[in-house]
């Protein structure tokens, strides 16, 4: 698919251009230029799990008002992105595959299009792979804001637990089966815990609908055995040593999908990483509704003014 999924409530931006483009390995991979006329810089901004390019529409405009050209990609395995190279490597390398993809994107494609200074935005899932090219010394983006990353998926016990389970279930050859059991209508919007807003969640479910072969099904056994295993690498001492560019993690103060206290301990390994916390927001910050959306944006741009 060439063109960009629509619906009424989600006008595509001004002069926005999607494409496919091959990843090192030969997957083909989605990605999408926006630009703006008398840039500032270039944002690249990376969705989290489940999500895809259509749903950050929104947030593609507010970067554009601060004239910010913006570069996106389907991360493989979601969107429209590959699905055929992700389920196998899902419990392997996954993330460490994602680390590449973004590399390869921003060397590859977007430096080549959009003009420096060139910063780094990403949400939940995407915070992972980010991180994990950052710690290794990737100097091409001069600033980093991660909106909830997902740097430990479970809070407590409850991490120990989904880590033994979901090792023994790859293991056992059960890594393809989902952890929980999702219906096939996306989530209605009583009792989510990604946004308060309903207007936005609605957005979503019918970019969803109208084009169900982008959306994901429930998390995998393999997928979890990758994450809390590549989430155990991260916090490994001096991890973070070769961190060249300053990084803010944006936390939600109401968060309930992953563990939002862990961006204290990242924040912690760097002096190069700071934490700030957006009180009374879900998951979803940059979906939130207006007010807590302003708290979050007010960070960036105070974080980017510094630059």
């Amino acid at each position: 698919m060439t063109d960009f999924i629509r619906i009424p409530s989600n006008p595509v931006p001004d002069g926005a251009e999607t494409f496919m483009f091959a990843a090192p390995d030969g997957a083909q991979l989605r990605g999408a230029f926006f630009p703006v006329d008398d840039a500032r810089g270039t944002i690249i901004l990376e969705p989290g799990w489940a999500e895809f390019i259509e749903k950050y529409f929104e947030t593609i405009g507010r970067l554009h008002a601060r004239k910010f050209n913006v570069a996106m990609m389907d991360w493989r395995g979601q969107g429209l992105s590959d699905r055929d190279s992700a389920p196998k490597a899902k419990w392997k390398n996954y993330f460490h595959i994602l680390r590449e993809d973004l590399r390869h994107f921003t060397e590859a494609h977007v430096k080549p299009r959009f003009d420096a200074p060139m910063m780094l935005m990403t949400h939940s899932m995407g915070g992972m792979p980010a991180l994990m090219l950052l710690a290794d010394g990737y100097g091409g983006f001069e600033r980093a804001v991660l909106c909830a990353p997902m740097t430990r998926l479970f809070a407590g016990p409850a991490n120990a637990v989904f880590t033994i389970v979901s090792t023994l279930a790859s293991a056992a050859g059960l890594g393809a089966a989902p952890v929980t059991k999702q219906d096939d209508a996306p989530e209605a919007f009583e009792g989510n815990i990604l946004t308060s807003d309903p207007a936005r969640h609605e957005r979503f479910r019918q970019l969803q609908l109208a084009e169900p072969s982008a959306a994901n099904a429930a998390p995998t056994f393999g997928w979890v055995h990758v994450a809390t295993k590549t989430s155990k690498e991260m916090h490994q001492q001096g991890f973070f040593d070769n961190l060249q560019i300053p990084i803010r993690i944006i936390t939600a103060g109401e968060e309930k999908l992953i563990d939002g206290s862990d961006h204290e301990t990242i924040a912690a390994q760097s002096d190069r990483i700071e934490r700030v916390i957006i009180p009374g927001a879900l998951h979803e910050i940059m979906m939130e509704r207006d007010g807590l959306q302003e708290l979050y944006w007010k960070s960036v741009d105070e974080f980017v003014a510094v630059h």
